[in-house]
């Protein structure tokens, strides 16, 4: 039987298309100077990125179709998107360099989703991301920006912000190790504590939502470098109170 390769699932595909119609919002609203807007559009879409990936385990709908749709609304929304929102935002002061340095966060958030869609392929085990995730980073930047709403328009800053912005592209481009916070089913069971934790998160996303927002994201940000040190110290530690082979 010929397989169709225009067969897709409804409910993943409809959160895969409504990611990229706000991350297309969201490019419409930095181009108007309604930054704060913009940014809580791309938040929005990797809510949704997010619970696309939750709704087809959980419903065991997945094709390559479906897939290859995320991966061009995330380029969209976590790419395109954030790029632009940082350089009319921040970097359009810097000129030339502000543009060069919100392409080289483009390129670096478009060849880290072409490295996970091909080790996706040969590694379905997601408990762990090779590299931040191209949705981390936007929410990261879209949270800074929901932090400091009015646009950047000294030099200082836009050479503070390009700084930041090529940190974030090189976390993206890393080998460093990322936890899959989202790696969980809907229907999995969870202890009281965890019930609390939950409660707590959320009251502080209700209450105070742009601090919640830049105090998470900047944790898993900083999540992946802290990882790799204290593995790399670990391997040195091992390493050195390791026994030496006895000459015979």
């Amino acid at each position: 039987m010929k397989k169709n390769v225009g067969e897709m699932y409804l409910l993943p595909s409809l959160f895969s298309l409504t990611n990229l119609f706000f991350g297309f919002l969201s490019l419409t609203y930095s181009f108007q100077g309604k930054f704060a807007r913009a940014a809580i559009f791309i938040i929005i879409a990797a809510v949704l990125d997010g619970f696309d990936g939750i709704v087809a385990r959980a419903t065991k709908a997945h094709s390559d179709f479906g897939t290859e749709l995320d991966s061009l609304a995330d380029a969209v929304s976590f790419g395109a998107a954030p790029a632009l929102l940082l350089y009319f935002w921040g970097l359009r002061i810097a000129r030339p360099a502000g543009l060069f340095f919100s392409f080289i966060y483009l390129a670096a958030g478009i060849l880290r989703l072409a490295r996970y869609n091909i080790r996706t392929k040969s590694q379905p085990d997601r408990k762990q991301y090779t590299g931040l995730t191209i949705p981390s980073a936007a929410m990261f930047m879209s949270s800074v920006v929901l932090l400091f709403p009015q646009p950047l328009y000294s030099r200082p800053t836009a050479f503070l912000l390009a700084l930041l912005a090529l940190l974030i592209a090189s976390c993206m481009i890393s080998s460093m190790k990322y936890r899959n916070f989202m790696n969980f089913k809907a229907h999995q069971r969870i202890d009281i504590r965890t019930a609390l934790v939950l409660a707590i998160l959320v009251s502080a996303f209700v209450f105070y939502p742009k601090f919640f927002l830049i105090s998470f994201f900047s944790i898993n940000v900083l999540s992946g470098p802290v990882q790799y040190v204290f593995g790399r110290l670990k391997k040195k530690k091992l390493k050195k109170y390791r026994p030496k082979a006895v000459a015979s």
